[in-house]
């Protein structure tokens, strides 16, 4: 207990001099920290940032509804099981004696950590999980428990049942999420038992942990710790292997697009009079100009099929509140995103939590321009330009733009593109929205296809190094290519 105590107080002087790690919560894969990583004690999970709480064993962000479980540690204090196909019974916190024993024998209340598990259920967000072992793992640890990172799990279901004090006690069943590295350990049975022998895991000498393409698990290290200056309500993190050390060229980050005087004549659309959060499809103006269809679910996530090509959201002014069920895309970024180097495609972007199918992503934003303004070379870098639709408008993300200008192209893309209006009248000039194609696990590169929506391109460099089964070798296919116009 005392070594305890006085790692906690070396623990609280490094915080108070900005010396942890990773020091805001998020949900996913921990920067640095891979799939099998052995710490000694919950002082160090703190400090780097894998499990944010020195006793309780269900850690979470938010609160109320809005939280979400980041981490959980399975110990025996609770009745856990763990079983070997990667599935884990994990028991709800509150009224266990074993944990504190002053405390009263009672039915567990679905409140702080058993409700953020239940949001990460609902929303099917990712959860670390923290196995703790009751032994010594290694020869020469001065440590009675030792703790292993077993990876991201997903929480797929909860149930309520009377446990061994006979008070109701809630079971959360996660299943470990596939395509990770296995972690250095193995059970002795298929399930911890009750017995104490039976809950100790058997020790092996860590395999050689292959790692995914574009995953978070690799040992990078974080170059900047956010692109964005605070404009995002995420911080976009650059993060390199350790033997990097580039950051991407400099460019001024933007949340809304520049418009050049070209096209700031387009007038603000008239909106509607829902007060009601636009759930009358029959009489919203802006719902009937999608067709009479919501454009989103009760999730906000894309509802398909969709009435229109274009999809309209209620705009500046338009009644209804910001929390509008048609506001979705204009409230920009709500996943946490990192910009990282790539193996051959150079920077890219990935997700750090789960994103569900249909989920706003981020917007392609930069300067939208007329490619026949004056002053515009041939030789401006094609590698960030995005036509709009019809006419000779782009958007130039070259010296202004935001992290959709860091996103690859894939033949077998996780992300499409949608033409949204919402702040102006002029169809030629859409918002370009990324929204997620399919489900996208925590760790994955985000990648949409260039052809989809007239990527432009001077025919400087036409290889495709994606890696999918359907690459042709080629980004741009020839009898679809954008091009340029210069007059």
């Amino acid at each position: 207990m005392a070594k305890t105590k006085a790692m906690m107080e070396a623990a609280m002087m490094m915080r108070q001099k900005h010396q942890w790690e990773n020091d805001k919560k998020h949900v996913g894969h921990v920067v640095g920290i891979e799939v099998g990583d052995i710490f000694q004690s919950r002082v160090e999970l703190n400090v780097i940032g894998l499990h944010r709480q020195f006793w309780n064993g269900i850690d979470y962000m938010g609160t109320g509804k809005n939280s979400l479980a980041t981490s959980i540690v399975v110990t025996n204090r609770y009745d856990n099981a763990r079983k070997s196909n990667g599935t884990l019974v994990y028991s709800g916190h509150g009224g266990n004696p074993n944990v504190k024993s002053n405390v009263s024998i009672q039915d567990q209340k679905l409140q702080g950590g058993n409700l953020a598990l239940k949001n990460s259920m609902d929303t099917k967000s990712p959860v670390r999980v923290i196995l703790k072992f009751c032994k010594k793992f290694e020869v020469g640890s001065n440590f009675d428990y030792l703790y292993v990172y077993d990876g991201l799990y997903l929480v797929d279901k909860m149930t309520e049942e009377r446990g061994k004090l006979g008070k109701l006690v809630f079971k959360f069943t996660l299943n470990r999420i596939s395509e990770q590295p296995q972690s250095c350990v193995a059970l002795k049975d298929d399930v911890m038992g009750n017995d104490d022998s039976s809950r100790q895991l058997a020790s092996s000498r860590p395999r050689n942990r292959h790692k995914s393409r574009g995953s978070v698990v690799q040992k990078d290290v974080v170059r900047v710790n956010d692109l964005s200056k605070g404009k995002e309500k995420f911080p976009i993190r650059v993060v390199t292997l350790t033997n990097c050390v580039h950051i991407p060229k400099s460019f001024y980050y933007i949340v809304k697009s520049i418009y050049s005087d070209k096209f700031n004549q387009a007038t603000i659309p008239c909106g509607c009079d829902c007060k009601d959060g636009c759930v009358n499809c029959d009489k919203c103006v802006c719902i009937i100009k999608n067709g009479g269809i919501m454009a989103y679910d009760c999730k906000k996530r894309l509802a398909s099929p969709m009435g229109s090509l274009l999809i309209y959201e209620c705009g500046p002014s338009c009644k209804c509140s910001s929390s509008c069920i048609n506001r979705v895309s204009q409230h920009g970024i709500q996943f946490q995103l990192e910009i990282f180097m790539t193996e051959l495609k150079g920077w890219g972007v990935r997700t750090r939590s789960f994103i569900p199918s249909g989920s706003f992503v981020c917007e392609y934003i930069g300067e939208v321009r007329d490619s026949r303004q004056s002053g515009l070379s041939i030789d401006v870098d094609d590698d960030y330009l995005f036509h709009t639709g019809v006419g000779k408008g782009f958007i130039d993300a070259t010296k202004c733009g935001n992290i959709g200008r860091f996103i690859n192209h894939s033949c077998s893309p996780n992300l499409h593109v949608k033409d949204v209006m919402y702040d102006h009248d002029d169809k030629n000039l859409p918002h370009k929205m990324l929204f997620a194609a399919k489900d996208i696990p925590a760790g994955r590169e985000l990648s949409f296809d260039y052809n989809s929506k007239g990527k432009f391109i001077n025919d400087r460099s036409n290889s495709c190094y994606c890696g999918s089964q359907e690459c042709n070798g080629q980004i741009y296919i020839k009898g679809i290519n954008f091009k340029l116009f210069i007059y």
